[in-house]
């Protein structure tokens, strides 16, 4: 009757704020089990197939790499001396940052394995890397062991993922990663024209102005670098997800679908944008900054 008790008094006192985002993250671990994982598993077994591509995709990305620039310092993660003006939409990611690998990592795990199977292509050894909206760094840190010659260079709002994502690197000893808090619509300036390849994954629907976030990531890229967009597309999924994402999704903006994530490159100046299916409700935004831009 104690344990009875107590569980009831815990419960009394969850959030609703609590509760709407553990449904998340059930909601999200059983979409993983019942859609995403099974279709890893045909397209193994050559049953089924991805869809193609609509658009333009990159072609002749920038080699060599630029290599390690941010990362030789192997310093602590520079954070902001002012608060940003969006601090409001990452407080409870800092707040989960220790557990938000663990939280998530059954959902994105499948999505990115498929998303760097795509990436991999405009990759080189000596690669030098953005990744916005890095959380707790788990992908980056995959990337990092991909471009051992080059560098990632991971972007995060909320300083608590920064400080988890720059730990975690160092366990490991990667050396090759750096770590800035900043925030996505306002890329600090001496990244300009410093990167091979900016991605971010799962993140862009948090971005509370994608359009300034474009340009400021076609702003850091060198001529004929690539970005990379991991999301929800497709609108069937985009509108069955919506209104959980809405109410349990911290900081949550909005999905986009293949054409608008194409429409938004193409506004930002990129000339080759594309879309690339992965899994159900997911794919890879692609946009390529000319060879002749500045």
């Amino acid at each position: 009757m104690r344990a009875v008790s107590l569980g009831v008094a815990t419960l009394r006192k969850l959030e609703p704020r609590h509760v709407a985002e553990a449904s998340l993250v059930t909601a999200l671990w059983w979409y993983s089990a019942t859609v995403l994982y099974p279709t890893r598993l045909l397209r193994w077994s050559g049953v089924a197939d991805t869809a193609d591509p609509l658009g333009d995709e990159p072609i002749d990305p920038p080699s060599p790499g630029l290599g390690p620039y941010f990362s030789r310092s192997g310093g602590e993660p520079v954070l902001l001396d002012e608060p940003s003006v969006h601090r409001h939409l990452v407080e409870e990611f800092s707040e989960l940052a220790e557990l938000y690998e663990i939280l998530v990592r059954p959902f994105s795990t499948p999505i990115f394995d498929e998303a760097l199977s795509v990436m991999h292509r405009f990759l080189g050894p000596d690669s030098r890397v953005l990744d916005i909206g890095c959380g707790p760094g788990r992908e980056l840190r995959r990337v990092a062991e991909l471009v051992p010659q080059g560098e990632v260079v991971g972007v995060d709002l909320a300083a608590g993922m920064v400080e988890v994502a720059h730990d975690e690197a160092r366990k490991r000893g990667l050396d090759n990663c750096a770590f800035f808090q900043a925030d996505v619509t306002d890329l600090p300036r001496r990244f300009d024209g410093e990167f091979d390849l900016v991605y971010s994954s799962l993140a862009h629907h948090h971005y509370p102005d994608p359009y300034a976030a474009a340009a400021g990531v076609f702003r850091c890229l060198r001529p004929g670098g690539v970005y990379c967009i991991i999301d929800p597309g497709p609108a069937w999924f985009n509108v069955i997800s919506a209104p959980l994402g809405r109410i349990a999704d911290p900081g949550w903006i909005g999905w986009k679908t293949p054409s608008e994530f194409r429409a938004l490159l193409d506004g930002a100046g990129f000339v080759r944008t594309c879309w690339i299916p992965l899994l159900p409700g997911f794919g890879i935004a692609l946009g390529q900054k000319h060879v002749d831009s500045a």
